[in-house]
């Protein structure tokens, strides 16, 4: 089969977090679907730390599951701890962690792509795009080689323009060891494509063998894990699938014979060498342009912004089973490798530690995020979507779901269909693309629980309930499974129903268990249901006036959200609408009225004028999800 005589439904540039489930996405849709990447060998690669989940993110990765994503099951399945974080707290603020085997996450998934129909993956690096008439059609390569599509789904990572720094010395790439992409962003800048320089870091991996473990703390997995993967009602054969070819991907029974981490902190040694050697740090020396994560500082940063902490604490933890090698948590750094060395030996436990990768930043292009629609398809260029860190997030999870929905709605707008848009009240997922197309972001964005104003609606254990419809309006999972979620809905609506309707010594069931938690006795069957069902019926009983709160607050606002604007409608010409925010409005381009009204500098008035004039026009309500 000769790729370049093929126009194929969505092309996928690049091979990342965000890649692999466009592309997946867009291939179990039943599109034709083509994945490039500059190097087959890393695909789904973890560059950073290989752990998957936290705080919001864990929640996301639960929400990739109901929408037929991939992260959840892999991490699953190739997971070496599992751990709940927030346990004792709300269990709308529990979020599930897992630390993973580095490469078998990253071999499953690249054999998962290998074996999914409708879906070619290729090895070639993009180096510009083909456009015509304002619209994207296809791809060029290093090969020489075009390819031709009906979308396009860019998902470059840290490679456009990737430059590595370590002190003084600079090395073109995205990642340790692997490329730039150095021609694609002229591609972008020459259709009039927005383009900054973010920054990021990773710090040194060790040898394990090295290190004195009984100096640090040990932080073993949780007893029962809370896996990522929505097991109950799933597909049997998603698990551990013997392909036709007879081929069965890597991976082991979740949650089983788990690996510790370990503890420990800097020391006022590791301060003042920090201190000292400030000035031949790359981000302070000014070598260094982009701007770093706020929310995951490097060690430089910890030392001159929290200077009155006198410790930090550090994360040791495995990069796999079959690996003796560690990833230091929390240690990111630019500073010259002889200093690294220095800074890693004034920790206790790593006094002998030897390194196998030396610490580094890496600078590259992102387009900020406000140049997107909020199916993620760009502004500028039709049929051009965006998903990952080019849009500025930082995270494997921010990627992934972008991923998925780019890849959603790529194949949405090959075939003329409704996108892809989830709300702010429904998932997380929803709250991160609002916050990047409306807010745009001048940091790398992580995602927190604090973002979402919804967030008692969106506990983990919900979210194939929540996303239902949206799973079954685009065909993102199989008739078996949509029928299972349904039946686990009505189980979990039934019992709600008794529990607010039923009483036991004279007081409601549900009133007993506001009164008196989780431990209150319950009726005998309930024992019955699968522990997913209890779970949740128990966090809607036990949260519920919050909850109905929430609703009411929801529906409230919902009638601005579905008030579609005409995407040809001419802001600077509306009498009575500030220049100001007409400027901002021609600029932002927001979808629905809702989404104006979170524009910085959008006021309630301004909201009113538009709704007058769009509902003087005759404009209905939008038919977006």
């Amino acid at each position: 089969m000769i790729f370049n005589k093929i126009k194929f439904d969505v092309i996928v540039c690049g091979a990342g977090h965000a890649g692999a489930e466009a592309a997946l996405a867009a291939s179990r849709m039943g599109a034709s679907t083509l994945l490039l990447t500059g190097n087959i060998d890393t695909i789904a690669q973890m560059s950073c730390n290989p752990a998957i989940g936290g705080q919001a993110k864990g929640q996301m990765v639960r929400e990739i599951d109901a929408l037929g994503g991939e992260m959840a099951i892999n991490t699953d399945v190739t997971g070496i701890q599992f751990r709940l974080l927030n346990e004792s707290k709300g269990a709308a603020v529990q979020s599930p962690r897992a630390q993973c085997d580095k490469k078998a996450y990253q071999f499953r998934l690249k054999h998962t792509l290998e074996l999914q129909p409708n879906l070619q993956v290729f090895q070639a690096t993009v180096t510009s795009l083909i456009f015509e008439q304002g619209k994207v059609v296809g791809c060029r390569t290093n090969l020489d080689i075009e390819f031709y599509g009906r979308t396009v789904v860019v998902t470059t990572g840290t490679f456009l323009r990737g430059l590595m720094h370590i002190g003084q010395n600079k090395t073109e790439g995205g990642r340790l060891g692997d490329f730039s992409a150095k021609t694609l962003s002229a591609s972008f800048l020459e259709v009039g494509i927005e383009l900054q320089r973010l920054k990021t870091g990773t710090p040194p991996r060790l040898l394990g063998r090295s290190l004195d473990f009984t100096k640090m703390l040990e932080q073993k997995g949780d007893a029962h894990p809370t896996l990522f993967a929505f097991h109950d009602t799933r597909d049997p054969q998603d698990l551990f699938h013997v392909e036709q070819t007879g081929e069965r991907r890597l991976g082991w029974a979740p949650g089983g014979e788990q690996v510790s981490c370990w503890m420990t902190h800097t020391t006022a040694e590791t301060a003042d060498i920090v201190r000292r050697n400030l000035s031949k740090s790359a981000m302070y020396s000014g070598e260094i342009k982009g701007v770093g994560p706020r929310y995951c500082p490097s060690i430089e940063d910890k030392f001159v912004r929290f200077a009155d902490k006198p410790r930090h604490l550090l994360f040791i933890e495995p990069e796999g089973r079959t690996t003796n090698e560690y990833y230091v948590n929390g240690l990111s750094t630019s500073l010259p490798f002889d200093v690294q060395i220095d800074v890693v030996r004034s920790i206790p436990g790593l006094e002998k530690a030897q390194l196998l990768r030396p610490a580094y930043a890496v600078e590259y292009d992102f387009a900020p995020p406000t140049q997107l629609y909020p199916s993620l398809e760009s502004k500028r260029v039709e049929n051009l979507f965006f998903a990952g860190q080019i849009n500025g997030t930082s995270g494997y999870e921010e990627a992934a779901v972008q991923g998925l929905v780019a890849g959603v709605n790529a194949v949405q707008k090959a075939r003329g269909g409704a996108p892809l848009v989830m709300q702010r009240h429904e998932s997380y997922i929803g709250v991160l693309i609002d916050d990047l197309v409306t807010k745009g972001t001048t940091e790398p964005y992580r995602m927190f629980t604090s973002r979402a104003e919804h967030r008692l609606l969106f506990n983990h254990g919900s979210a194939e309930l929540r996303l239902l419809h949206h799973a079954t309006k685009h065909g993102l999972l199989s008739r078996s499974r949509i029928d299972r979620i349904k039946f686990k809905r009505d189980r979990v609506q039934h019992w709600m129903g008794i529990f607010e309707t039923k009483r036991s010594n004279g007081a409601l069931w549900g009133d007993l268990m506001r009164s008196g938690g989780a431990g209150v006795p319950t009726p005998h069957s309930f024992s019955d249901e699968t522990p997913e069902v209890r779970a949740e019926v128990v966090y809607n009983v036990i949260y519920q006036g919050y909850i109905d709160r929430e609703n009411r607050h929801v529906r409230k606002l919902s009638h601005i959200e579905k008030i579609r604007i005409p995407a040809d409608l001419d802001f600077l010409a509306i009498r009575g609408l500030r220049r100001e925010c007409a400027q901002k409005l021609a600029a932002f381009k927001p979808f629905t009225l809702g989404q104006a009204s979170r524009i910085s500098g959008i006021n309630p008035a301004d909201i009113s004028v538009l709704m007058v004039l769009i509902e003087s026009s005759g404009a209905g309500e939008s038919d977006q999800n």
